[in-house]
């Protein structure tokens, strides 16, 4: 119930016009129900699932215009209402005539959380058999197969930049059709510019070299 409140508090706050208008959510006995604003899209995902290429120009595309949306709930006109994501993944990104939309925002976190209702994530990452261990600092700083989880539950900007880099490397699953090749770094897989791929990498970056805001991310895109 408690969830369903946040998502639905986080939900009525959002102004940005690439996430579908919140307009009510209500209980109906155990069931919790959100209605929102009906975007006839298709979801990345089912592009993917139906073999189609993104070439490194159309991921550009779809990169800016998520940058933008983030732009907008990182930054809003009152700071109170800002937001991360935290789920960004192709399933949650609509298209719709060219354009981006954003949905699910079931783990959505205010990045200054409010007075009322907050809902903390413990500090835990999980290995492949779904067993919980405490986080290592090591770990924090250094993505992986175990971390992945960890770092996009990060109530942070930074967490969707993590995400945004996730996003990008995913548009481009249907480039390897050699599954042997998924062993080896993308960096050395992926069909795209040297440029593109330092882009990239400062998405993943959990050190100093990795992008501040959404806004410096954004800049440097447009000059790619």
């Amino acid at each position: 119930m408690a969830r369903f409140q946040l998502e639905a508090e986080i939900l009525r706050s959002i102004k940005s016009v690439r996430v579908p208008t919140f307009i009510e959510a209500f209980s109906m006995g155990e069931k919790h129900i959100i209605v929102q604003e009906l975007i006839e899209g298709s979801p990345l995902s089912n592009f993917i699932a139906n073999a189609y290429r993104f070439d490194e120009r159309k991921v550009k595309i779809i990169i800016a215009q998520l940058l933008i949306i983030l732009q907008d709930l990182h930054n809003p006109e009152h700071m109170e209402n800002a937001i991360v994501h935290r789920d960004l993944r192709l399933s949650n990104l609509l298209i719709k005539n060219g354009d981006v939309y954003l949905i699910d925002f079931g783990f959505a976190r205010y990045l200054n959380p409010k007075s009322g209702i907050v809902l903390p994530d413990p500090e835990v990452s999980y290995d492949r058999e779904e067993t919980k261990q405490p986080v290592e600092p090591a770990i924090r700083r250094n993505p992986g197969v175990y971390t992945y989880r960890l770092l996009r539950r990060e109530i942070s900007p930074r967490s969707d930049l993590f995400g945004v880099g996730v996003v990008a490397i995913d548009l481009f699953t249907n480039w390897v059709e050699d599954e042997a090749l998924f062993t080896q770094p993308w960096e050395k897989v992926l069909p795209i510019s040297s440029q593109f791929i330092g882009f990239l990498q400062r998405l993943l970056s959990r050190d100093n070299h990795g992008f501040s805001s959404v806004s410096e991310a954004l800049n440097e895109l447009k000059n790619i």
